[in-house]
């Protein structure tokens, strides 16, 4: 009698996959069974960082949380539909001997036809199962098909992330450094920090915008973190913004609208991350490398006041470099390796 009725969890299973292939691989955002594969793996590796002291391990995030995302949606599936044909005895018979499969032999009748080989070996012998054996195949092509729609995404915004974190390596490393080479040895002034990065900025934030989970992603060399040099640019617009004299350079608002969005979206991902919790604000900036580049700066308590406003903006930077494991002062005044 409970065998009959293994075909409700197994419809379940299929369609929470199928539901969370839509959502993850379409929608805006992060299916809950994807977030619930992502989250323990990302704790784990993250604890394990801790433990071991090797920073190098978080760039392992990538693939550990897409192959097992990819492996969860499979696994479901696949049981899932074995469930279903499992309910029903007679539901797969053997081609050759015509006895009622085993559940082992479900399982790799199910295998195949997801995968859409049609083996033969097993066979469903009733009209009925033998549509839902092709209902199963479909399945199983759409699962490829989004399979691809979800890694393809990832591994571009992957490389604009390291195209964007390389230009802002190479244009400073830190803050004021950003500010003080792009006033010096830029043609283009402050407006490569604003202007010059508009495009790339948009792209990121909407790639993050429809793959929150990004934000979970880390690199291991320094020259490819954004998440160290995303931080260092958001700290860069805020000094001119509120520190340096005159109107600013054209485009400051847009880039740190974009910067400040994809802050929020990282938030929205690790919100229990314990420096967003704590609330945690990094210090104000030591102005000095910058007034001693002869940059025109405001008064010292006309800044603080303005830093104050955007005490939440910081307090995402500062969570957003503590989860690569990157510490305040390399974002804001790195020593020289």
């Amino acid at each position: 009698m409970l065998r009959t009725l293994l075909w409700l969890p197994g419809a379940l299973l299929v369609v929470a996959v199928l539901l969370d292939l839509i959502v993850t691989c379409i929608q805006t955002g992060e299916g809950r069974l994807s977030r619930a594969v992502h989250r323990p793996l990302y704790s784990l590796l993250r604890r394990l960082t801790r433990w071991t002291g090797r920073r190098a391990l978080l760039s392992w995030a990538s693939p550990v949380l897409i192959t097992g995302v990819l492996t969860a949606w499979t696994i479901l599936t696949w049981l899932g539909w074995t469930l279903i044909f499992w309910s029903q005895p007679g539901a797969v018979i053997g081609a050759e001997s015509g006895q009622p499969a085993t559940f082992v032999a479900t399982l790799y009748f199910v295998g195949y036809t997801l995968s859409t080989l049609g083996l033969g070996e097993i066979i469903a012998p009733q009209p009925f199962w033998r549509i839902l054996t092709d209902v199963a195949a479909i399945n199983g092509f759409f699962l490829l098909t989004f399979a691809i729609t979800f890694v393809v995404p990832v591994a571009q915004a992957r490389s604009e992330r390291r195209e964007l974190a390389l230009m802002l390596h190479r244009a400073g490393p830190g803050a004021q450094q950003l500010i003080v080479n792009a006033v010096h040895d830029h043609e283009r002034g402050l407006q490569s920090l604003t202007g010059d990065l508009q495009h790339l900025l948009n792209r990121l934030d909407a790639a993050h915008l429809n793959s929150p989970y990004l934000h979970r992603f880390h690199d291991h060399d320094r020259q490819d973190a954004l998440d160290l040099h995303l931080p260092a640019l958001g700290e860069a617009l805020l000094i001119i913004q509120g520190a340096l004299g005159g109107e600013g350079p054209r485009g400051l608002k847009r880039a740190l609208a974009s910067v400040d969005s994809l802050s929020r979206t990282f938030e929205r991902t690790q919100a229990r991350h314990p420096a967003l919790r704590a609330g945690d604000v990094p210090p104000p900036p030591d102005l000095t490398p910058l007034s001693h580049a002869g940059l025109v700066l405001k008064p010292e308590s006309e800044f603080d006041a303005f830093l104050h406003t955007h005490a939440a903006f910081r307090t995402r930077l500062h969570a957003m470099a503590r989860a690569g494991e990157w510490r305040w002062d390399q974002v804001a005044t790195p020593r020289p390796d």
